[in-house]
């Protein structure tokens, strides 16, 4: 009789475990459909036309601002959300240039700072890893055309010679 119990158990956790084998492959099935799908929509375009947000990552509205008129849109947009720094940076290093952008600069190590160029504009992107969330802060501005409009009107500045 102990013998006829114990091979019960045996069969029942033989059972459980092909079960869960199963279960388990369909729930990587899905897990893969869901990842196709993220795929096919890595983010969207929100406030400016040409920087694309990860789904992932949530506006905070209330540290946000745009301007906008007719000739230009400038503004910041911070964002927040469970994302992996680096995945993150890797994702701007790619959206941005496949919208046209020509990346400048790149500063790393506890937080990353990309800086983008298009001819008329500036787009910068600081990328802060914190332990439960990552911050995502994107900088849009016009570019300042210094040879059409110097900064000052008056004489160059003259050097002088101080007495040592």
């Amino acid at each position: 009789m102990r013998k006829t119990f114990i091979t019960g158990m045996v069969l029942v956790l033989l059972a459980a475990l092909a079960a869960c084998a199963t279960l388990s492959k369909e729930d990587k099935a899905s897990e893969d459909a869901g990842k196709v799908q993220k795929a096919e929509s890595p983010g969207a375009y929100q406030d400016f036309d040409d920087v694309l947000i990860p789904k992932e990552m949530k506006l905070n509205d209330k540290d946000s601002f745009v301007f906008e008129t007719p000739q230009f849109k400038t503004g910041v947009l911070i964002y927040t959300g469970r994302v992996d720094h680096v995945s993150l940076t890797n994702f701007f290093e790619t959206s941005m240039v496949n919208d046209n952008w020509k990346l400048r600069s790149k500063m790393k190590y506890g937080r990353t700072i990309l800086v983008f160029e298009k001819p008329d504009r500036d787009c910068i992107i600081n990328i802060i890893d914190q332990p439960f969330k990552t911050i995502l802060e994107v900088y849009l501005a016009p570019r300042y055309d210094t040879e059409a409009r110097p900064l000052t009107t008056g004489p160059p500045p003259v050097e002088e010679n101080l007495a040592r």
